[in-house]
Order: C-alpha cells, then sequence, then structure tokens
C-alpha cells in the first residue's frame, strides 16, 4: 500500500436521551404560559372588575333613555344609585351608604384623583332625583358618569364591612 494506513469507519455513540435539545427546555415554560394565561383570561372573564360592570350598567342606563323607556328623572336615579353603589365597594357599606347631601358629593369627588363632575351635575345627583321635574342633559350627565368610573383608583382592595 502506498500511503497512510486508514482506519475502519467510526460510529457515533448511542443516542443520549438527556440533556434534551434547548427547543425542549422551551416547550415547557411555553405552555405553562400558556396555561398562566388561560386561566388568567378565564379569572378576569367570569369576575370582571367593578368599572367594567359599571361601564355596562351606564350603557344599559343609556339604552333605556335612547329607546324612551326611562325619562330623565329615571336615569339620574338609576346614575345616583349605581354611583352609590361603586362608592359603597370603595368605601364600606357603614361610611358611605349612610352618607346623604354634601357628605356624599364629598366622598364621590375624593375617590377620583381630579374633579370629573360640574357643580350642577353634582347637585343634581344629590337632590335632583327627589324632584318630579328633574331635567338635564342626560348625555353630559353619563359621559361625567362613565369619566368618574374610568379614574377610580385601580388595584384597590374592597372594604369588608
Amino acid at each position: 500500500m502506498n500511503g497512510p494506513e486508514l482506519r475502519d469507519i467510526h460510529l457515533p455513540a448511542d443516542w443520549l436521551w438527556w440533556p434534551p435539545a434547548p427547543g425542549w427546555w422551551l416547550l415547557p415554560i411555553l405552555v405553562l404560559l400558556l396555561v398562566a394565561a388561560l386561566l388568567w383570561l378565564r379569572r378576569r372573564r367570569r369576575h370582571p372588575s367593578l368599572d367594567r360592570l359599571s361601564i355596562r350598567e351606564l350603557g344599559r342606563i343609556r339604552r333605556e333613555y335612547d329607546t324612551g323607556r326611562a325619562d330623565s328623572g329615571a336615569v339620574i336615579n338609576a346614575v345616583a344609585s349605581l354611583l352609590r353603589r361603586v362608592l359603597i365597594e370603595y368605601r364600606g357599606r357603614t361610611s358611605a351608604a349612610a352618607s346623604t347631601g354634601e357628605a356624599w358629593l364629598g366622598q364621590l369627588e375624593q375617590l377620583v384623583s381630579r374633579p370629573v363632575f360640574s357643580d350642577e351635575q353634582l347637585q343634581l345627583l344629590a337632590r335632583g332625583r327627589y324632584r318630579a321635574d328633574a331635567d338635564c342633559d342626560v348625555e353630559s350627565l353619563l359621559e361625567a358618569c362613565e369619566g368618574w368610573v374610568r379614574s377610580l383608583p385601580r388595584g384597590h382592595s374592597y372594604a369588608a364591612d
């Protein structure tokens, strides 16, 4: 023979299942993230937040007014009732449910960082619901209520009493 002596074919070692390739490390992480996202979405859907429920209620009030099933007095009553329920959730039943008039209006204004309601709208919410001839600009009142709901503090814990 002329040249170097060649060795026989060198076969690779048996396939080892450990350690897995990097893609196999990513797969369980992605599956866990997907499961966590699905659980979060399910919880969010089953337990809507207070502001989303309030916006939905304001939409229902607006539809009733637009279809003629409610007059401005009924809208004022429904909005004041909704605001009181939201205030009770934030401040607690003992402090928010018993307040009326100026005290109730003060609690509404203190809960948000910037004033949303005009003085006329505040007086309408406090006293207009008891008048038979209460008349107001319903659209501006509903827009102000929606702005108030959207400016509520996030991440609060509900009152326990």
